[in-house]
């Protein structure tokens, strides 16, 4: 009896000291100690406003990176500059195979307005969907950040550079066009709020769905925006 009463005691101890079942039971998600994030989380999501200048380049959006490489790019006397305004929406992560993750990543609404000036002269706004990826730590202090845009852009005149309904450059051009954006930013630990960026600015008919092929402009340029942190 004695031996019985012993045996039940021992196992209702161990059950009491066991705290996975507790957990399971509570629903609290244990997260791995080992988990390596290849991108991590900004200080806080916020606000921001960017000035942002380019140039007209001869490049098309998607060959953009093997043009830059090979040298091929050409620019023109056409220039847009104004202002980036963007609002963080959500954020999520990327699990990865392994103990991988993606954190960090947000989506933002963002609306533009643009002046051109040189071979052109109309003004331009823009509004879009943004993916940011989390922040990707660099030597230093400095870390970086990719972002993609896709929205649509509005012309309020006629686009000197852009091919028009006749054919012709700058003669009844397409006023609503796609938009999209590439974008790498950059900031230091010490100053989160403030980054500096390089972006491709690009409108099209999307391969003819809004407006004929090579009916667009491409600019590239750079720009500097103040987070509301």
């Amino acid at each position: 009896m004695i031996f019985r009463l012993a045996s039940i005691l021992a196992v209702l101890s161990g059950l009491a000291v066991a705290p996975a079942p507790a957990l399971a039971q509570s629903g609290v998600e244990q997260l791995s100690t080992d988990e390596v994030l290849l991108t991590t989380r900004r200080v806080r999501e916020a606000a921001a406003l960017s000035v942002y200048g380019g140039v007209w380049t001869n490049s098309r959006f998607a060959t953009f990176p093997v043009n830059l490489v090979s040298g091929k790019l050409t620019f023109r006397d056409s220039h847009l500059a104004g202002l980036i305004a963007s609002y963080p929406l959500t954020n999520f992560s990327i699990p990865l195979p392994g103990r991988y993750r993606l954190d960090g990543f947000t989506i933002e609404a963002e609306g533009s307005v643009f002046k051109h000036f040189g071979l052109q002269n109309h003004a331009e706004a823009n509004v879009a969907l943004v993916i940011r990826t989390g922040q990707i730590k660099l030597p230093g202090d400095l870390s970086m950040n990719f972002a993609f845009g896709n929205g649509f852009s509005y012309a309020f005149s006629d686009a000197a550079l852009e091919i028009g309904r006749l054919g012709l450059p700058g003669v009844d051009t397409y006023k609503l066009q796609y938009h999209m954006s590439a974008e790498t930013a950059f900031s230091l630990k010490s100053a989160p709020n403030v980054s500096l960026f390089l972006r491709l600015h690009h409108r099209s008919g999307i391969y003819g769905v809004i407006s004929p092929r090579r009916s667009g402009s491409n600019f590239v340029g750079g720009g500097l925006r103040w987070t509301f942190l």
